[in-house]
């Protein structure tokens, strides 16, 4: 009798769920910038989650008409209809509109600083998980150098320095897992040594930031955010891909897995490597020893809760990255074309961090709590392979404090953050570019925040003290010759750089649709150990670089204006901004030669210098299925030299892009795009350089995503970049001044399966 109570009970059950139907949706963010949303089957006690790719999914519903309504942080709460058929399939795709009035919602850009969407900060965000943005191979740069303000200086394709408004090389901060690098300071040549793995979406903040980030925020900061997706998934999930880019025969290859375990604990890991042959140009030449390759780990554990979370991270890469030669267009190393092995001269970077960042909400209090040790590796080889021309050890640990808590209308952040460097040369090297030193450096800051009507108000005050310390002393840099500047007779010196900062800023909603910005921002830098210390011959170059230990910091102050519009279908974002640096640090050659070797003498020097300019982007949905998309920007900046009232440089060209999208299928799962990028001509070159002259480029491609039964998508992109194959030399090129072409036409290919 029980098997057929079991059987009987077994039918019902079957029969129930043939009666049933279900609903498969997509949420999209109509400013690209949401990371997750909450649907709810109203009277049904239903909800989900949407994944990592904005999808959700509800089974076993009777058929009828329900209600879903559809919520996420900083987005107007949308509630739609959709009718459930019998044993069918329901697809919808929602599309949530950012919240008009955002003093309504606090986004939070970074827990680490109190930074968020009320901010009077220029800020873009920047979506890393799109398929198309996967693997490009000027790592994150080659997705952030779209935005408008932003651009990017190169020494080949894996080493691109990023530039804001006109600022660049070490007045830019860039956060990676909460710590501040410090790894990429020694002259234009070396990069951030930072890719796409584990990331999801990147921050831009333009101007001044060094109330809350310290020296290096001066022309802005990148805030680099993980792809946390192992904190909310209950099983094991991630993805594996693979990227080939035809300009250089590139390869990589990529995965991640993790998940929230028991009793709120997570893990995730993941793994990349990439290998590059030498690029072709849109003529046609091999650039010789442009080759790279790059191996990636990264693991991370922690615990999840409703008050209190934390995280401890550990990421590798080494990097070996060819460094292309003057003379490469009359004396080319290219062998053949699809040569990877590494040849004279290369640079073998490698690079370990260790992070931990705690978050406690306390009720009436919250702490968040940061600390890292970063270890850095260079060695530059260019005579033989078992000698190291360049070899340097750098080790730094980073620090950051904060409590913030409300008092009526007024929120207060309380901030202690500094680091710990410690730069060390190899032995034995060849060359000695700079001496041993260490600094030590150490702020606070105050930031308080006022809401009152439909203003938000916001002003900070910073104090910083660094002491840096530079040892020459070592029998190494007596039979080489070092000198530190002033040849003091104990062969060290010690230097100090102090002072406040300060911002002061406004928000003002102007209507339902309109929003005012202004800031009013110090910042600061203080020099580097390069530009205080440098005594030699940078190897890889013909240059003898000297620096100089009289300098005084880099102080600047910036007023920045920002006016947004947000329509139903329309968004634009206005700003300009005007700036004054004081002892503004630049590298030139000085037109002389070491009359023992022969090579050009290159020095540091400091002025006072000046820069202005306006970036404009404009969104436009253009159907009313918000399937076709137009998105354009462009940004002009300016720079002065005021002490020889001449242009600074470094100063990029006027540019502009427009992208244009198209979405179509049922979930708007198959996408074709175009952009088309202008750069103008420079023609206000600075000291030593010449007019640069213009370009235009342009990208075709598509992305489309395929469902396979219950488990996750697998996302195809192709993108053709460069279509008209066009030879061009970038003004910000750090090979310029060989005119060395950028790469040409590429193909870049990518697939990615998500489980």
């Amino acid at each position: 009798m029980k098997y057929i109570v079991y059987m009987v009970l077994l039918l019902i059950s079957f029969e129930s769920y043939s009666q049933t139907g279900s609903i498969e949706g997509k949420i999209e963010f109509e400013d690209e910038a949401g990371v997750s949303a909450t649907i709810e089957v109203l009277g049904q006690e239903a909800y989900s989650i949407t994944d990592q790719n904005g999808k959700f999914l509800f089974q076993n519903l009777a058929p009828g008409t329900y209600q879903l309504r559809v919520t996420s942080l900083g987005y107007i709460d949308l509630i739609e209809s959709v009718e459930v058929k019998l044993k069918e399939t329901t697809k919808v795709v929602f599309q949530l509109k950012p919240k008009n009035n955002t003093l309504d919602e606090v986004v939070i850009i970074d827990r680490q600083t109190g930074l968020n969407s009320k901010t009077p900060y220029n800020y873009t965000p920047i979506s890393m998980g799109r398929i198309e943005n996967k693997s490009s191979p000027s790592g994150v740069m080659g997705v952030l150098r779209e935005v408008p303000g932003v651009y990017g200086a190169e020494f080949g394709q894996g080493i691109v320095k990023p530039f804001i408004r006109g600022l660049g090389f070490s007045r830019v901060a860039t956060i990676f897992q909460g710590n501040k690098l410090e790894n990429q300071q020694w002259g234009a040549d070396h990069g951030l040594g930072v890719n796409d793995l584990g990331v999801e979406r990147i921050d831009v903040i333009k101007g001044p930031a060094s109330v809350l980030y310290g020296s290096g925020a001066l022309g802005g900061v990148i805030l680099i955010h993980d792809d946390e997706f192992y904190k909310n998934s209950t099983r094991l999930s991630g993805n594996v891909g693979t990227t080939f880019n035809s300009v250089s025969r590139g390869l990589r290859t990529y995965g991640s897995a993790g998940q929230n375990l028991k009793n709120d604990l997570f893990y995730g890991v993941e793994l990349a490597y990439e290998n590059h042959a030498d690029y072709t140009s849109g003529s046609g030449d091999i650039i010789g020893n442009s080759r790279y390759n790059m191996s990636s780990a990264r693991v991370h554990a922690g615990i999840e809760k409703e008050h209190f979370d934390n995280k401890l991270s550990v990421s590798y890469s080494m990097q070996n990255l060819g460094i292309i030669g003057e003379d490469e267009l009359e004396n080319s190393n290219a062998t053949t074309r699809n040569d990877r092995t590494m040849q004279l001269p290369f640079q073998e970077v490698a690079d370990v961090l260790i992070s931990y960042n705690q978050h406690s909400d306390h009720g009436t209090f919250e702490t968040v709590v940061h600390v890292s040790h970063h270890v850095n590796v260079r060695k530059e080889i260019e005579s033989r392979e078992d000698l190291v021309d360049l070899g340097l050890n750098q080790n730094n640990t980073f620090y950051n404090a904060r409590l913030n808590f409300d008092a009526g209308p007024f929120t207060h952040n309380l901030g202690l953050q500094g680091n710990f460097l410690k730069n060390e040369n190899q032995e034995p090297v060849e060359e000695i570019l700079i001496p041993n030193a260490s600094y030590a450096e150490n702020g606070a800051y105050y930031l308080v925040n006022w809401d009152w009507n439909t203003y938000f108000i916001q002003g900070a005050l910073r104090y910083d003290y660094r002491l840096v310390k530079a040892d020459a002393s070592d029998d190494q840099f007596i039979e080489q010759g070092f000198v530190l500047p002033g040849n003091p007779e104990n062969r060290t010196l010690e230097s100090s750089f102090s002072g406040f900062t300060g911002s002061l800023g406004i928000t003002k909603q102007l209507s339902e649709t309109q929003k005012l910005k202004a800031n009013f921002s110090s910042g600061f830098r203080s020099p580097d150990l390069a530009e205080l210390y440098s005594f030699g011959q940078h190897p890889g170059t013909n240059r003898f670089e000297i620096g100089n230990a009289n300098f005084e910091r880099e102080q600047s102050l910036q007023l920045d204006l920002n006016y947004s519009l947000t329509r139903d279908r329309f968004r634009l974002d206005w700003s300009v901004f005007g700036s004054r640096v004081d002892n503004y640090i630049f590298f030139a050659d000085t037109g002389e030669t070491r009359p023992d070797s022969g090579l050009q003498i290159w020095e540091y020097q400091q002025v006072e210098a000046r820069l202005y300019g306006s970036e404009i982007n404009l969104q436009y949905v253009a159907l009313a299925s918000r399937n076709l998309r137009f998105n354009l920007g462009a940004a002009m900046v300016r720079g002065e030299n005021k002490d020889f009232e001449e242009p600074l440089t470094f100063i990029p060209p006027d540019n502009a892009s427009l992208k244009v999208n198209y979405s179509f299928g049922k979930l708007q799962n198959t996408s074709v795009f175009t952009k088309v990028r202008g750069v103008a001509r420079q023609d206000q070159p600075g000291f030593n350089e010449e007019e640069t002259p213009g370009f235009t480029l342009v990208d075709m491609g598509f992305t489309k995503s395929f469902e396979i039964g219950n488990s996750g998508p697998l996302e195809v992109s192709a993108t053709l970049q460069n279509v008209l194959n066009e030879t061009y030399v970038d003004h910000l090129s750090i090979l310029r001044a060989f005119d060395i072409p950028s790469p040409g036409r590429n193909l870049m290919l990518n697939v990615r399966y998500q489980f």
